[in-house]
């Protein structure tokens, strides 16, 4: 069966569409079928991130009947299987963001894990994707203002019946300094911080590259966090 998870932020920034990459292809290296949705239809990343900047096929042409399930989804060179967004602002105006959910009965069965890289926020489009999810990952940096977020986020997604499996921490500093301690987070949010990725060059440089982390370096301090999160997730249930 399917595991639908959705990764949600309080507020943008957080990193959250580098985290589904590479929690992804994480996973993949657990032996397991995962496929990307990027959800946020305002302001999609997840193409961009994977080198496929301008879709001809996409999750929005899905939602207007133009393609099939099977003609939008791509495939990175590292193996991740993933559906784009358009960044293309006239197919955006031109998507009905209210049929966001229909996509959902369709991903059932295609792989062991889908993972929805949603929009920021408290909006009508988040609920629509929790709607449909089973359980929501929440990512945080340890700071005030995004843990403050994040716990509306989290009621959220619990009022919607998704389980919180726990927190990925993110962009902590190797220090310690100045910042909130995964003790504290857990405390704020009432939930268990599954890995803490700390800010890595070895991050900026995949991003840059548009491969996940663990493409290019799979010994590195935050791809072995990646790692132990997609390892806590397969053996949850």
């Amino acid at each position: 069966m399917t595991r639908f998870i959705a990764l949600i932020s309080g507020k943008g920034g957080v990193g959250k569409t580098t985290s589904t990459i590479n929690l992804a292809h994480a996973l993949m290296n657990h032996g397991k079928s995962v496929l990307i949705v990027d959800a946020n239809l305002v302001t999609p990343n997840i193409g961009l991130h994977l080198g496929l900047i301008d879709a001809e096929t996409s999750l929005n042409h899905f939602l207007e009947k133009k393609n099939s399930i099977h003609e939008i989804i791509h495939t990175h060179d590292s193996g991740l299987a993933f559906i784009p967004a358009s960044s293309s602002y006239n197919i955006f105006k031109n998507t009905d963001q209210e049929k966001l959910g229909k996509i959902f009965d369709h991903l059932n069965g295609l792989a062991d894990f889908v993972l929805v890289d949603a929009p920021s926020g408290l909006g009508e489009d988040l609920k629509k994707i929790l709607e449909h999810t089973d359980e929501a990952l929440t990512v945080v940096n340890p700071t005030n203002s995004s843990l403050m977020e994040a716990v509306k986020s989290i009621e959220l997604a619990r009022s919607m019946h998704n389980t919180i499996p726990g927190v990925l921490l993110n962009m902590s500093s190797w220090f310690g300094s100045h910042e909130m301690a995964s003790a504290e987070v857990e405390e704020i949010l009432g939930a268990h911080v599954i890995a803490n990725v700390y800010r890595d060059n070895k991050i900026k440089k995949s991003v840059h590259n548009q491969v996940p982390l663990q493409f290019h370096y799979p010994r590195s301090r935050s791809a072995k966090q990646y790692q132990q999160l997609a390892e806590f997730l397969c053996n949850v249930h």
